[in-house]
């Protein structure tokens, strides 16, 4: 499965019904771009969601922009990040450096049903061996569990298989 091609794994995706486009992009993206706009995700991300997801067997939320009903909170901003997205746009009239792997289509945040973040961030370290990639996980913000998880493909050499992050 690592050495898939782009196109390669983006059919396996979409043959598996595991993600669509619009759950990985922003309304706006989706908009432009439509199908398309898979061309804008590493392909090590693909494969590495793809992978957890069939290995999981659980469904994952990621953006809900195009599924959400009256009431419920929208998610727009968990994939791709593109430069008028309300986080990259604040970032940028602050004039502050931001480099998240959301910009360059190499990380998302998700939750999957019926588990904690918790739960979820340690099943990948129990399974690290198996990962097709190296991946970082966000494990608390400010000193707090955080109840999504964040995975990029980001890779340094010194990080282990599965980088936990204190921010």
């Amino acid at each position: 499965m690592k050495n898939l091609t782009h196109s390669e794994i983006v059919s396996k995706i979409k043959a598996s019904g595991y993600f669509n486009i619009k759950e990985l992009v922003s309304e706006e993206v989706y908009k432009r771009d439509g199908e398309r706009a898979w061309r804008y995700f590493d392909t090590r991300l693909l494969i590495t969601i793809y992978f957890i997801r069939k290995k999981l067997d659980k469904g994952f939320n990621v953006n809900n922009w195009a599924t959400a009903k009256a009431g419920d909170i929208i998610y727009d901003e968990r994939g791709l990040r593109e430069n008028i997205s309300d986080i990259v746009s604040d970032k940028t009239k602050k004039r502050k450096l931001y480099l998240s792997g959301h910009t360059m289509g190499c990380a998302i945040d998700f939750k999957v049903s019926g588990l904690n973040s918790s739960e979820v961030r340690k099943w990948l370290l129990e399974i690290q061996n198996e990962l097709p990639f190296k991946i970082r996980l966000e494990n608390t913000l400010n000193g707090k569990q955080i109840s999504w998880v964040h995975l990029d493909v980001y890779d340094e050499d010194k990080n282990p298989k599965v980088y936990l992050m204190n921010l």
